[in-house]
């Protein structure tokens, strides 16, 4: 199939990279890209950068089948449990096929999708845990597709794991990838698991100017920045930033969501730090200085029971959804 039309399925990427095997859908600059991979801190920061969570390619056929032609360059390293992901198949809005990801780096890959007879709308959510790369989409002789044209509406999702969609089970299950789903909107999830605020990272984006956007960060920096004054040193220039490159954009600020892993709520090492139910109230203030930026504490959203979380700090696919839908209502109102 032509570049130029596979190019156009793409949804929810900064850019579509043309690399030898393929089409590389891309959340980041490559300048950012390049911030990420020279992080002092966490796994393969870079590489997590580079996955291709929430982009999605989106089409309407009259075609029984499609056969995607793929592969995977990078992403989480292959002994970790955050490597699960999956390609997930939307017929006319429903999730109907499904495929684990559980290949080799640099593997060529060719996955078979029955589809249902007649014209349909088509939304295959790509693994979000790796570098994926589209060779093509194969459709019997006789039949065709057509792109969904890009969304007017636009948001931008600034985060870590967990909005990066780790603890999901799925691809298209994490939270940021319900939000955008239900806002309809062009959905650039720019997120990296283990991240903290790094005002470096924020870039101007060329052809994305953001309707909304979210923020959920600040648990990586309690867990690592050394007391209020470390912590400060970096969240508070990353609003300020935040500010500047997208002045009057609507920001809703999503606190730390509760951790489930019977932490206590002030570290006994580090007494000069937040407390953890102290977070809400010490971004908040932060923010307070931009008019158009609006804390929302994620203590409120999300149970305080093991149960909804994978791991007692990444939400599962329950606890993901129980998230999306008591932050939707918030989005609704900010984007009218």
């Amino acid at each position: 199939m032509d570049r130029q039309l596979l190019k156009a399925c793409f949804h929810n990427a900064l850019y579509i990279d043309e690399r030898p095997e393929g089409l590389a859908p891309c959340r980041y600059t490559p300048s950012q890209c390049a911030f990420y991979d020279a992080l002092p801190y966490g796994i393969i920061m870079g590489g997590k950068a580079r996955c291709a969570s929430g982009v999605t390619l989106e089409f309407d056929t009259d075609a029984p089948e499609a056969t995607l032609l793929w592969q995977i360059t990078d992403g989480y390293l292959p002994h970790t449990a955050e490597r699960t992901t999956t390609i997930d198949v939307y017929i006319n809005g429903v999730l109907r096929l499904q495929e684990a990801v559980t290949c080799e780096f640099h593997q060529p890959q060719r996955s078979v999708f029955a589809l249902s007879s007649g014209k349909k709308n088509v939304v295959i959510w790509l693994p979000h845990t790796h570098d994926f790369v589209l060779k093509d989409i194969l459709l019997p002789e006789g039949f065709s597709l057509t792109p969904v044209p890009q969304r007017k509406r636009k948001v931008l999702m600034l985060g870590d794991s967990i909005t990066q969609g780790i603890g999901s089970d799925f691809s298209s299950t994490g939270y940021a990838m319900q939000l955008g789903r239900a806002l309809n909107a062009e959905a650039l999830n720019q997120s990296v698991a283990a991240v903290r605020f790094e005002p470096d990272c924020l870039e101007p984006l060329k052809d994305f100017a953001p309707d909304l956007i979210t923020v959920a960060l600040g648990t990586n920096d309690w867990s690592h920045r050394t007391d209020k004054a470390d912590y400060d040193k970096y969240a508070v220039p990353f609003f300020a930033k935040l500010n500047s490159l997208f002045p009057g954009v609507p920001v809703l600020v999503i606190t730390p969501v509760k951790r489930c892993r019977q932490e206590p709520d002030l570290p006994p090492d580090k007494p000069d730090t937040y407390r953890e139910s102290g977070l809400c109230s010490a971004i908040a203030a932060m923010c307070a200085p931009y008019p158009q930026m609006r804390c929302v504490d994620g203590w409120t959203l999300m149970p305080h029971v093991a149960g909804f979380f994978r791991d007692g700090l990444h939400p599962n696919d329950l606890g993901m959804t129980w998230y999306f839908n008591a932050l939707l209502p918030y989005a609704q109102e900010m984007l009218k």
